[in-house]
């Protein structure tokens, strides 16, 4: 099974030892991960970061149902030391109380690895032997000489099935940190959510509880030209390259002699364009046949429709197969 593409350098990240071992998880195991940096020490409506992540993590366990959960923190202890992170509960069922003692307790001083975190994290969960998943909480971007994004890959390659959640908490849409996290969480199937406040981050951690660790991952697949009876469209709430669709597909009005063929041709000529599809006259009760192009930056849905349509898409791009298609 293929993934999504995704941009990143190539890094590697050193394993830090954990101050605690996790006892054997059970399978769909989470950790949060928490970023305990000093810049969390910001403010947002005169309260902190850190006060409000407190906040929205102990309502997130208020209804917690996905299993066992442990809870990493970084950057809580020593100021410009990227070796400062640490399990400060290891995955269990019926630790939520204790989780939210140590959160309450973490003062935030220090650095950003979150490469190296996600990776502890996921050795505690024996990712490669069981069904894993990471909930990352952070304000800001990789600071230790790491890439999210290649880490992401490089779990997802090696895991039995790795998904990291990722909430990007007072981030700059577009900005390095936003494209970091967006990676990490897409090229692992997980939900990318960004909050600005403290209600957004409340109901951010309580979209990505309720997506873990039961949602399956759609099945991903390599692209094909030529797709007879089908649609494409975008996936709801997925991204890639950091990029949501945002407006990317666009129709065009056909004379009723042009054909598929047409539609195909004017996608291959733009260099922005992922894919297409065709509907023909009377689809939706239009009398004429309408071209839609998909803009890159997401997987595609394929959808099935009347015999009479036709979708493609270009090689390299990849598709998110609907249950009906072969």
């Amino acid at each position: 099974m293929t993934k999504p593409l995704l941009l990143g350098m190539l890094a590697s990240t050193a394993l830090i030892a954990g101050d605690l071992h996790a006892s054997e998880p059970q399978a769909n195991a989470t950790m949060l991960v928490l970023d305990a940096s000093g810049s969390m020490w910001g403010q947002i409506n005169g309260r902190s970061k850190i006060e409000i992540a407190r906040d929205a993590v102990g309502s997130m366990l208020d209804g917690w149902q996905g299993g066992d959960i442990g809870l990493l923190a970084y950057g809580h202890r020593r100021k410009g030391d990227c070796a400062d992170i640490q399990v400060l509960q290891a995955p269990e069922s019926n630790n939520t109380d204790a989780i939210r003692k140590q959160v309450g307790a973490i003062n935030p001083v220090g650095m950003t690895p979150i490469s190296a975190s996600v990776r502890q994290a996921a050795q505690e969960l024996r990712f490669s032997e069981n069904k894993a998943t990471v909930i990352l909480v952070s304000d800001g971007e990789e600071t230790c000489n790491a890439d999210p994004c290649e880490l992401g890959k490089e779990l997802e390659s090696a895991s039995v099935d790795f998904t990291a959640h990722v909430i990007g908490f007072d981030i700059e849409k577009g900005s390095k940190a936003d494209l970091q996290l967006a990676c990490l969480a897409s090229s692992t199937g997980g939900r990318y959510l960004m909050a600005d406040s403290a209600a957004e981050l409340n109901q951010a951690l309580k979209a990505v509880a309720v997506a873990t660790p039961d949602t399956p991952k759609p099945e991903v697949k390599s692209a094909q030209e030529w797709l007879p009876g089908y649609s494409l469209g975008w996936v709801s709430g997925t991204q890639l390259e950091g990029i949501e669709d945002q407006g990317a597909t666009r129709s065009m009005d056909f004379q009723v002699n042009q054909t598929a063929k047409d539609c195909q041709a004017i996608c291959y000529a733009e260099e922005n364009c992922a894919g297409w599809h065709y509907e023909p006259t009377g689809s939706y009760f239009i009398d004429h046949p309408r071209c839609f192009l998909k803009g890159k930056g997401a997987p595609l849905k394929l959808e099935q429709q009347d015999a009479d349509w036709t979708a493609g898409v270009k090689p390299g791009v990849e598709i998110i197969l609907a249950e009906s298609a072969e």
